[in-house]
């Protein structure tokens, strides 16, 4: 009998299974992310899954989680292929397709300065040079040349429009408009206008 191993509450959904890969136990897995850093470097993951109520098929909430050790992973085209201990068959592979991956945020591997992990930034405060609150990072996405915060909540400046306090806007994570990110205080300062957007 295994012995029961605390679920850390910092866990990130990085990739998911996609399904057994040769005849060893290796899974094919995709990743959230074009360049997988945090999967290709840490070497504890944690697959989970979303379980469902008996006989109705329809997920509880409940999330079933379970550490592997991870002993190989390498790129495979656009994804990568993974092995961990206990996993020695395709037959077992296939079992987890479809389960998320995630990684304690503890394990991320160390950025160098100026770098950040997009999870750190979600939820941070963004102010202008003048002082003015724009809102909160609600996500970030890549436009293929470069990373762009997704802002939300912002108060658009002489601005009648009732749903323009919902707008969502882009700031180009670029050094031309991103002045200093404080991960400590979860601040963001920029060289932005309201009304930019």
């Amino acid at each position: 009998m295994k012995p029961v191993v605390a679920v850390p509450d910092d866990l990130v959904e990085l990739g998911f299974l996609r399904g057994a890969y040769g005849l060893k136990g290796w899974v094919h897995v995709q990743p959230h992310s074009g360049d997988a850093q945090v999967l290709r470097g840490t070497r504890q993951w944690w697959l989970q899954r979303t379980t469902a109520g008996p006989g109705t098929g329809a997920t509880t909430g409940d999330v079933w989680a379970m550490p592997v050790d991870i002993t190989g992973v390498r790129a495979q085209g656009s994804a990568l292929v993974a092995k961990w201990q206990g996993c020695d068959d395709p037959e077992a592979a296939q079992a987890l397709k479809g389960c998320g991956i995630a990684v304690s945020r503890a394990s991320f591997p160390r950025l160098p300065q100026g770098q950040y992990y997009w999870v750190d930034l979600v939820g941070a405060k963004v102010v202008n040079r003048g002082g003015m609150n724009l809102g909160v990072v609600a996500s970030l996405r890549s436009n293929g040349v470069h990373d762009l915060l997704e802002i939300a909540g912002v108060v658009a400046v002489q601005d009648p429009a009732p749903a323009a306090s919902a707008a969502m806007f882009l700031i180009p994570m670029v050094p031309s408009y991103v002045d200093d990110v404080d991960l400590e205080a979860r601040v963001i300062r920029v060289d932005w206008e309201a009304d930019w957007s």
